[in-house]
């Protein structure tokens, strides 16, 4: 976004707010959350002040900031006393409405980990809505000023809508992504406190259309009326002069864990008999041992690279100055892969799995939707797929523009998020 697109997006904002204070999970510090790497620029151009409040961090590198952003610390840490001092929660009556939610409308069985999944969440987002109270809400700074923002649908949205109850004059919102919408993705198959988390926010926003149709059919929220899909979005890139491969250059990008089923791609490209580059971006549990299984199984015409867990913009660098045919996502749960926005705004082919919202980004025409439990020949199957295909390239930068292009998705965001 250029300085003059900042002006004219600032000057388009009749009432500014003072001051915004977005709740992370890490960033600004480490390499997590790269996405809101670049909607903070956005947020820090129409609002006065930023409080950035994140848990004290392990990694201690910290990421540019806008000058008006300022950052503080919660704590995630739970002691023994702290989770004898939870238990005090089942005399809370947001505790047994929440019991009585599990049994009669999601009709779950009361086990040992949901009830303690419960108490320790409500027990948490206290400690983190009474460090909001003491650092954001004195009695000197008038609240309609302020907005509160958790970017994930998780104990720190329940702080907030703790908050709200308490000072109905503020305004608190929350993003939902993947892990923190999708019961499914949970053993416990259980999410905690949804109902009231809808019930007291302001607004929660979706990333995708999947996503607000869980809330409905999973959450079993009633009233919709506060459930936005606010998609999110990646900068504009150059895209990839079209050239015809010899070898097949596949790109993946994610952490290696069960999940990410990693190794489904490393099988697809052993068992290839044609000639494949792969390229990983990442690392995890999982790391070394498909490291290992990849070096005793391949042949001579696979060129496998895992390059470890890169800064966002050296992952950029490279998508800029090499040729990619195309990235993989085989994940079996998804929110909308910020990775596949970022590849497709260089107009590059995608293959994901048929999983959380990655069939509003990726179909069959600016890549590969496979089933959302893919076999190795499946994938191969869709490296051919989208070898060589101009077409595909061109679908893919079209439906960044139309979809996740940064300034587009943040100016409708910060103009929500500026409504009384």
């Amino acid at each position: 976004m250029n300085s003059l697109s900042f002006i004219n997006f600032k000057l388009s904002i009749e009432t500014m707010k003072k001051r915004l204070v977005l709740i992370s999970s890490g960033f600004p510090y480490g390499k997590s959350e790269t996405f809101l790497e670049s909607e903070i620029k956005y947020l820090a151009n129409v609002f006065e002040e930023i409080n950035i409040l994140c848990p004290e961090p392990k990694d201690t590198h910290l990421r540019s900031l806008p000058s008006n952003c300022s950052v503080a610390f919660y704590s995630k840490e739970i002691s023994n006393l702290d989770k004898l001092k939870a238990l005090l929660g089942l005399f809370s009556s947001t505790v047994r409405k929440e019991l009585n939610i599990i049994k009669n409308t999601y009709q779950l069985r009361l086990s040992k980990g949901i009830l303690s999944t419960l108490l320790i969440s409500i027990y948490q987002a206290k400690k983190i809505a009474e460090t909001c109270r003491n650092k954001y809400l004195k009695e000197q700074q008038k609240d309609s000023e302020t907005v509160f923002y958790s970017y994930w649908c998780d104990d720190t949205a329940l702080a907030l809508a703790l908050l709200k109850q308490e000072y109905p004059e503020i305004k608190c919102v929350s993003r939902t992504h993947g892990w923190d919408v999708y019961f499914g993705v949970h053993e416990l198959n259980y999410l905690p406190f949804r109902h009231f988390i809808a019930d007291n926010l302001n607004s929660i926003f979706t990333i995708s259309n999947k996503g607000k149709e869980e809330i409905r059919e999973t959450w079993k929220v009633k009233d919709l009326s506060t459930i936005q899909v606010s998609r999110l979005g990646v900068e504009r890139q150059e895209i990839q002069t079209n050239q015809n491969s010899s070898v097949f250059t596949l790109v993946s990008c994610s952490n290696v864990i069960p999940l990410k089923r990693v190794n489904l791609i490393a099988e697809a490209v052993l068992s290839s008999q044609e000639p494949v580059h792969w390229i990983h971006f990442g690392d995890g549990v999982e790391l070394n041992k498909i490291q290992k299984y990849c070096e005793e199984n391949k042949q001579v015409h696979h060129d496998i690279s895992f390059r470890g867990r890169l800064a966002n913009e050296e992952v950029l660098d490279f998508y800029k100055t090499n040729w990619i045919d195309a990235f993989i996502n085989v994940s079996s749960s998804e929110g909308v892969p910020v990775s596949i926005m970022e590849t497709m705004s260089f107009g590059i082919p995608c293959i994901a799995t048929d999983v959380g919202g990655n069939s509003e980004i990726v179909n069959d025409e600016n890549g590969a939707l496979l089933d959302s439990n893919p076999s190795f020949k499946a994938i191969q199957t869709a490296f051919k797929q989208v070898l060589n295909d101009s077409k595909k390239r061109e679908a893919a930068y079209k439906t960044w523009e139309e979809k996740y292009n940064a300034e587009k998705n943040y100016k409708t965001f910060v103009e929500n998020l500026m409504e009384n």
